[in-house]
């Protein structure tokens, strides 16, 4: 069994996932060399908190040595009292938003976690929020508070809360492709209020806050993937975190309704990458997939998420690449090598980044 396989099945493990007779089976990892290898695959995947999980189920002959297993349970602590410290942020961020007369919701991070079974286990980031006002007002409130935060064509910086970076979305994301950019941005002005409607209460007693709903979620994190496959990277924590999701269920008028949307956004193809790998890592049932696993680009895909690590950091090119111009040729390369998989966006990447460049200008 090859390690990354024998990594796989940790993982599955501290994902509570079972075989269809009922079994977790359990990797036989050998020696301290092969646990330092998982361990390290664990944070190129920003999934340790997942992994200790794993760990944490296995009997005594089966752990790794006492060093690794007490590294493993002391950074998995501290991973949840970062989520813990997050939750708080949140509450605080959306309450200061909602007095000042802007309605919002939390995208991704800390309403993708309640899909967990253990949401303190999910390695928290910084916090976006999706701002349901337009551009301009949200940009110069961000910069009464943070006079030289950066505006982008989906959202500005804002001042850290507590030690955590937020951004506040005024788009929650974007396409390339200008004509199914169009048409999602006019979905998601449609759905905005539903999703500032739909509050859920984050653990550990922190408070209640807007998160999207399962619906929303199921393009809008479909979108965020796109997006980092063509910008830089994809890793297993975004695979992992729609797992979940798809793992809440959904009627078949739901799912009718889904891949009609996935197809007007042109996102239909990375969703079959996506079951493929949702079918490769986790043995996502049948019945949860959105539409049929596309095995050419999801083997791409998932060669892309084994190599490259959380949204491609570990990609040897990427950590080589440090200046503006070698960046911005990293990145035509990279459209170069997907054009025969997702052409759409790439052909259109350059062009969005040369209108994006006019964009900034103005704000």
């Amino acid at each position: 069994m090859t390690p990354i396989r024998k990594f796989v099945l940790l993982l599955r493990r501290g994902m509570g996932l079972k075989t269809k007779d009922g079994q977790q089976p359990m990797p036989d990892i050998d020696g301290e060399e092969e646990w330092q290898l998982m361990m390290q695959l664990a944070k190129e995947q920003t999934v340790q908190g997942v992994m200790e999980r794993g760990i944490r189920m296995m009997t005594e002959e089966q752990r790794p040595p006492r060093k690794i297993y007490m590294g493993a349970f002391m950074l998995s602590e501290k991973i949840a009292k970062a989520n813990r410290k997050v939750d708080a942020a949140c509450v605080k961020v959306a309450a200061m938003l909602n007095e000042a007369g802007m309605p919002c919701c939390i995208l991704k991070g800390q309403g993708v976690a309640l899909t967990y079974p253990d949401p303190t286990a999910r390695v928290p980031g910084d916090i976006d929020v999706w701002v349901m006002a337009p551009p301009k007002q949200v940009i110069a409130f961000a910069r009464k508070a943070r006079p030289d935060a950066f505006a982008c064509y989906h959202h500005v910086e804002y001042a850290k809360c507590d030690g955590i970076e937020v951004e506040l979305h005024y788009r929650p994301a974007f396409l390339n492709n200008p004509i199914y950019n169009s048409r999602l941005q006019r979905w998601f002005f449609r759905e905005a209020s539903a999703q500032e409607e739909h509050r859920m209460e984050l653990p550990h007693g922190a408070g209640a806050v807007s998160v999207p709903t399962n619906a929303f979620n199921r393009i809008f994190q479909m979108v965020h993937i796109m997006d980092h496959v063509i910008h830089d990277g994809i890793g297993m924590r975004q695979m992992m975190d729609y797992y979940f999701l798809l793992r809440q269920g959904f009627t078949e008028e739901e799912l009718l309704h889904d891949v009609q949307l996935l197809r007007q956004f042109g996102l239909y193809h990375i969703t079959g990458a996506v079951m493929f790998v949702m079918r490769q890592l986790f043995a996502m049932p049948k019945r949860l997939l959105l539409v049929p696993p596309d095995e050419r680009r999801g083997t791409f895909l998932m060669n892309e998420i084994l190599y490259g690590g959380n949204f491609g950091h570990y990609n040897p090119q990427s950590m080589q690449a440090r200046t503006p111009w070698s960046k911005n040729m990293l990145r035509l390369k990279r459209d170069w090598r997907l054009l025969t998989i997702f052409p759409s966006e790439c052909l259109w990447e350059p062009v969005f980044r040369w209108w994006h460049f006019f964009w900034r200008q103005l704000h």
